[in-house]
């Protein structure tokens, strides 16, 4: 798990990683948004470390030159989101300079793009966590799309709720633990003394460990292409793991955004309804 990602998981948080100029918003520790923004010409003119969003203010006046709220000459654009930060007046807002979105050219707030600051400004609350950072994390490396995904089994539609159960990160499909295991028909079970996480069908039991490559399957030991993703608690597979821990063939499309997973085992796990196969509640974490 990535430093940010930590940082991020404890609900909504805005993170500004100063070196590369970016801003991203995080809904329940997963990357929603990432945003281009502006930082100051030193780095030390933008603050570093841990705030929170204290004011809002829509169409800010620019005092400093007795410029008005709403101009189309106000530096600071149509939003502004104050934060906690000591030794100034530092903030989070738009700009009347498009061209240094992406570089280092403020006396130290985070300017974005007009359009960005005000959906940043809609999806923000007073008390809002802000961490500012400079390192090396490309944050839409963690991007992930939350945007419908129409979940086949054996070309059958499944109908289940969304939120909080599947995604797609860089065009490549997330689905969790526990909605895979009511799919498939899986007993999973969390041994909390060891630390793993066991999934169990007929006379197969596989253990995966969080945040680890390492796979057991009837003892015998072996290595994933890509650890579980852990978030707020809830594991998520990637396809090539899901293929190896379920011995199951998925076929994604990224474009369409529909996963068909092609299963050898058939289960009466699930309820054929005229919309599909309707699951029960998903809700529970690992």
């Amino acid at each position: 798990m990535s430093p940010l990602r930590a940082e991020a998981e404890t609900g909504k948080i805005i993170v500004i990683n100063k070196k590369k100029n970016q801003l991203g918003y995080y809904e329940e520790g997963l990357l929603t948004k990432v945003f281009p923004v502006a930082t100051g010409q030193k780095r030390s003119y933008t603050p570093e470390g841990q705030f929170k969003v204290i004011s809002k203010i829509v169409n800010p006046p620019y005092y400093k030159l007795n410029i008005p709220g709403g101009s189309p000459y106000n530096p600071l654009g149509p939003r502004w989101l104050g934060i906690s930060a000591p030794g100034g007046t530092y903030g989070i807002h738009g700009n009347n300079n498009p061209n240094s979105i992406g570089t280092y050219a403020s006396a130290g707030c985070i300017r974005l793009r007009n359009e960005d600051i005000k959906w940043l400004y809609d999806h923000t609350s007073l008390g809002t966590p802000v961490t500012i950072v400079w390192n090396d994390l490309d944050l839409t490396t963690e991007l992930i799309d939350s945007n419908p995904i129409a979940l086949y089994l054996n070309n059958e539609r499944i109908i289940f709720s969304m939120e909080g159960n599947i995604f797609s990160r860089q065009d490549k499909p997330y689905i969790s633990l526990r909605l895979l295991g009511q799919i498939l028909g899986y007993s999973i079970s969390w041994n909390q003394r060891l630390n793993y996480i066991e999934i169990k069908l007929d006379d197969v039991i596989t253990r995966l460990t969080p945040n680890s490559t390492i796979i057991s399957i009837n003892d015998q030991i072996n290595e994933l292409a890509e650890a579980p993703l852990i978030v707020q608690g809830k594991s998520y597979l990637s396809q090539p793991t899901i293929e190896t821990v379920f011995n199951v063939k998925l076929d994604w499309n990224a474009t369409n955004r529909t996963l068909n997973i092609t299963s050898i085992n058939q289960t009466e796990d699930f309820k054929t309804t005229k919309q599909g196969i309707a699951l029960e509640d998903v809700s529970d974490e690992f």
